[in-house]
């Protein structure tokens, strides 16, 4: 493999993890709440064992990574994540669908986690195209599940699962490959400390940040059915406008080169967490379809490059073998973000009846750990 391809494989990773096994979810579900007659409470059960998954995976990774390594677990992730997208398309039993969305969240906590480290390795860039490849997933999914759903109605709903767990099977054998020639970062059994109070701030906004995106990612598709947009189909509107995250998501790495290199403080965070909140709070002030699809183009933009600046700000500041164990420790923090954040906005928007509400304080949320990520500085050199 040469080696300008190898962060593109990698990517791959992020792609399994993030644009299929976690935003695809979005797309999939109204046709599985109709098809399967779930009540809410059931459809949202499924994203929190999701997330629940992903946060363990997380924790786990704390304990693990120094003992059996970055490369396993990388790869171990994968494994886990593809088949359990190709098992939720196999079954229609609500509790095995539970398991495998919950096998989903963690198997994917590994590789995400561990494919930033890899890239780490391989210089600020790399970081930032392997985070990128989440748009791969958002892209393809985008362009064709709100067409198949529109052609075959929901009961295609295990074939959207089948068919995204299949294209899952080449990105993981890329990104394995590419993997196979990335070094393993943190030598086995070997440990390091790392000095936690100085990360707070970047570790605080990371915790916001899984606590704003995940509403916006969450409700926009439900927020685009309810604002009655007569332009277009259901199934274009959204298809464009998910095609748009996953195109602004691949073109990120150019956009937001300058911003990252040579940063070791928390501004690359702040930054884009800044350009996340204007695309989040965006439909609200501009209702319209071309609202919604500056909104996308923002978040595409931005929704990658805060994990990405929180890999860069690890391996900048922190010595090689505390990688890992400090990038589970935020990815534990965004997690916990990430699992309570649906559940509060969907909370606020039925007190006050407006989906919009509960969008408007996800923005909040990210406006706020814009200005705390703002108060990092970098620490002294280990």
């Amino acid at each position: 493999m040469k080696p300008a391809m190898i962060p593109w494989a990698l990517s791959g990773g992020a792609a399994v993890a993030v644009g299929f096994a976690r935003f695809g979810y979005a797309l999939i579900l109204p046709a599985m709440k109709t098809d399967l007659e779930l009540n809410y409470a059931q459809a949202g059960w499924l994203n929190t064992a999701n997330a629940l998954g992903y946060l363990l995976g997380a924790l786990l990774t704390i304990y693990f990574v120094a003992r059996i390594g970055n490369r396993r677990l990388f790869v171990a992730g994968l494994a886990l994540t593809t088949l359990a997208l190709l098992a939720n398309g196999l079954t229609h039993d609500f509790q095995l669908l539970t398991l495998y969305r919950f096998l989903a969240g963690f198997g994917a906590a590994g590789a995400f986690i561990c494919g930033g480290v890899l890239s780490g390795v391989l210089g600020t860039r790399a970081i930032v195209i392997f985070f990128s490849g989440g748009g791969i997933g958002m892209l393809a999914t985008g362009a064709l599940l709100p067409w198949l759903f529109d052609y075959a109605g929901p009961a295609a709903w295990p074939w959207a699962w089948i068919g995204s767990g299949g294209v899952c099977i080449p990105l993981s054998l890329a990104a394995v490959a590419a993997m196979r020639t990335i070094a393993e970062p943190s030598a086995s059994g070997a440990t390091a400390a790392w000095p936690w109070r100085p990360c707070v701030p970047e570790f605080t906004a990371y915790f916001l940040f899984g606590l704003g995106y995940i509403a916006y990612m969450t409700f926009i598709v439900a927020w685009l059915r309810q604002s009655h947009i007569q332009a277009l189909s259901i199934a274009a509107a959204t298809s464009i406008m998910w095609s748009l995250l996953g195109i602004m998501t691949l073109l990120a790495p150019l956009i937001w080169a300058r911003v990252f290199n040579g940063r070791r403080d928390g501004l690359p965070m702040a930054a884009s967490m800044i350009v996340l909140a204007a695309g989040a709070a965006l439909p609200l002030i501009v209702p319209s379809i071309a609202g919604a699809w500056l909104s996308a183009a923002l978040v595409g933009s931005s929704v990658f490059m805060v994990p990405s600046a929180a890999t860069g700000f690890v391996k900048t500041n922190l010595p090689k073998a505390a990688w890992g164990s400090s990038l589970a420790v935020a990815t534990s923090l965004f997690a916990i973000g990430q699992a309570v954040g649906p559940v509060a906005a969907g909370w606020i928007s039925d007190l006050s009846g407006s989906l919009s509400t509960g969008l408007a304080v996800s923005a909040a949320m990210l406006i706020l750990g814009a200005a705390i990520a703002l108060t990092q500085k970098p620490l002294r050199s280990q």
